[in-house]
């Protein structure tokens, strides 16, 4: 066995001095070992190496916490961790020292380790002294589960808490004296074989968040309990410090979305030429779409994602945020590789799902209700008049303008084009406006807020913050962020039955395209069935089954749904407003702010500051409003 390496005194007091100005440190130890404390805090988790046996992954249990210290197989860093504790202990009065160990397979029943039940065992040797830690660390362990089964927990009281062949951090005598204690956490490697040396990283990944989830919770109770320096939410004892990799993988993830503009490269460039020619046969055969050409080589692209070094960042909140883009753009770059091909459509449910039976239902039930008002709202369109793509960028530039006022920051253009299918749309920050819409009157508020409000909104908000992947879009932005925008249209007063109808059939259309549907066929429904004039069943249509399929247009009316179902819940507008992110994400943002990780968006829609807004969100809250019941209580 090599011999041990103590930490030079030289690096202890270092650390002691930056720990007592309270500034992070982060440090190689001279054995393998690392420490990592990003400010001053009442807790540290050691992991140590242990000598003779492989243990692939455990140490990534305490690299999620903000403050740790791992002892490499030839550190000896019990002097490192008393000089931690007494420093430590003199800002809190007090200070907790967790240990985590894996243990092996054999010290659990076979039943739980033929299952690859999540299990941990407690040590403590005063327990009765951290009852209501200890009580609040077996109850969040308890209730990690993993693949559908609840993890199995025990509390087992020692003398000193150590793994197996190592001596204590810590002597007793010290502990007891200066008002330290040290808990253990052993814990059944169901994320690795039995050898220790080959890694299941999926499971351990896994594992990972709701871990440090209890182990957080159990520090909030300890800081709660026995110092005064207590935080208002458990997240907030979270990691501040961001390390280099999480920049690189956060810069080269933006680099190759922006790289590319996923939307415009499936949109046809040729939509009036094949209109004219849809038209004049009579509205029959398979419309030639022609797009633009993929500026960039595909395989190159991916190889350039996975090189990314994701697996070094630390953070697992973080680590899930930024994989999950990595997946995204996988394969958002494997359609565009497939585009116009019978696989496009494929990939594309993989990425934006099919229209649920629930959501076919709700766009039914709504093209029901709103079809016998269908000729009024032509008669209100046509009293009220509309503005053609120049006026209608003059309104834009002046919202843009409102908001740069408030956020100098703000580079957001308006570009009036010929080569996109939507009567508007936001691109990177950026405001297109097809050069042949038409916009009426009574929706200029609503479009504004709906692109501007929402969509260029988040866009600015994200470049604010510290990770570009706010500006560029967490994986799914896309259905919160037209969930939020379609709401904007209500609350402003500006949704038309009409805007509605649309929403409701591009669901309609998107399940008849998965079901087989021809462009013809899905037409001809339009028109047919649902009372579309041709040239909005044709846009519908074109929209549904350009680059090959794709079912984005189902996100729309989903995110209304979702958005007013998480309000129903009394959930926070602010974190919708951070950035580009999906519904799963709201947890993960709330979590970046309590740690202090993510900054207040500079920019509140102007819309939420309107009195007749306000009361209408009230209503939706409080007498749990459905898209349904707006339009049945003639809301819209």
């Amino acid at each position: 066995m090599s011999k041990s390496v103590r930490i030079a005194s030289e690096l202890i007091e270092k650390i002691k001095r930056e720990l007592a100005a309270n500034r992070p440190v982060r440090e190689r130890l001279p054995g393998g070992g690392l420490i990592h404390i990003d400010r001053q805090l009442p807790f540290v988790c050691i992991y140590r190496e242990p000598g003779g046996r492989d243990d692939a992954g455990t140490r990534k249990l305490v690299q999620s916490e903000a403050s740790y210290i791992i002892g490499g197989a030839q550190d000896d860093i019990s002097s490192l961790v008393e000089a931690v504790a007494l420093t430590l202990r003199g800002v809190f009065g007090t200070f907790l020292i967790v240990e985590i160990w894996s243990l092996h397979y054999s010290d659990f029943p076979k039943e739980i380790v033929k299952k690859r039940r999540p299990a941990f065992r407690i040590f403590s040797d005063r327990p009765s002294e951290l009852l209501s830690t200890v009580e609040t660390l077996y109850s969040r362990l308890e209730q990690i589960s993993l693949h559908r089964m609840q993890a199995s927990v025990e509390l087992v009281e020692v003398k000193e808490a150590a793994p197996e062949g190592m001596a204590p951090l810590l002597s007793e005598d010290l502990r007891e004296r200066e008002g330290i204690y040290l808990l253990g956490i052993g814990v059944l490697p169901f994320y690795r074989d039995e050898s220790g040396r080959r890694l299941y990283p999926i499971k351990l990944q896994k594992l990972r968040r709701s871990f440090a989830k209890a182990i957080r919770q159990a520090f909030f109770r300890f800081a709660s309990d026995m110092t005064s320096n207590c935080p208002t939410h458990f997240a907030m004892l979270g990691r501040r410090l961001v390390t280099k990799a999480v920049w690189e993988t956060d810069r080269a993830l933006a680099e190759i979305d922006d790289s590319f503009d996923f939307l415009l490269l499936v949109t046809p460039v040729n939509t009036e030429e094949v209109w004219s020619r849809f038209r004049s046969d009579g509205y029959k055969g398979v419309p030639y779409f022609l797009y633009r050409p993929r500026p960039f080589d595909i395989a190159d692209m991916k190889r350039r994602l996975y090189e990314i070094p994701i697996g070094k960042i630390e953070d697992p909140t973080l680590f899930d945020l930024f994989d999950q883009k990595r997946e995204e753009l996988d394969r958002k770059l494997t359609m565009l590789s497939d585009r116009d091909t019978p696989n496009f459509l494929y990939e594309s449910i993989t990425t934006y799902a099919k229209a649920e039976p629930e959501l076919l239902r709700t766009a039914e039930t709504m093209l029901k209700l709103l079809g016998h008002r269908r000729h009024e709202n032509v008669e209100a369109d046509a009293e009220t008049g509309s503005v053609d793509a120049k006026t209608f960028a003059e309104y834009a530039k002046r919202e843009i303008e409102y908001y740069k006022k408030i956020y100098p920051k703000l580079s957001s253009s308006v570009q009036v084009r010929n080569d996109i299918v939507a009567g508007a749309m936001v691109s990177g920050g950026d405001f297109l406006i097809a050069q042949s819409a038409h916009f009426p009157k009574n929706r200029i508020e609503a479009l504004l807020n709906h692109e501007i409000g929402t969509h260029i909104l988040t866009y600015a908000n994200g470049t604010a913050q510290p990770f570009m992947q706010l500006h560029t879009g967490l994986s799914g932005y896309d259905e919160m962020q037209e969930g939020i925008a379609v709401l904007s249209e209500y609350l402003c007063g500006g949704i038309s039955e009409a805007r509605l109808r649309v929403l409701a059939a591009r669901v309609v259309a998107v399940d008849m395209l998965c079901g087989g549907a021809t462009f013809s066929e899905v037409f001809n429904a339009l028109c047919d069935r649902y009372n579309f004039g041709e040239k909005s069943a044709f846009t519908i249509t074109t929209r549904v089954f350009r680059g090959g399929g794709l079912t984005k247009d189902a996100v729309y009316l989903r995110g209304v749904v979702g958005i007013l179902e998480y309000l129903h819940g009394d959930g926070p507008l602010e974190p919708l407003f951070v950035g580009k992110i999906a519904a799963e994400h709201i947890p993960l943002i709330q979590e970046l702010q309590w740690r202090g990780v993510l900054k207040p968006p500079p920019l509140w829609p102007r819309y939420l500051e309107d009195d007749e807004a306000k009361a209408r969100l009230r209503e939706i809250r409080e007498k749990k409003l459905g898209i349904l019941d707006l339009i049945e209580k003639g809301s819209i």
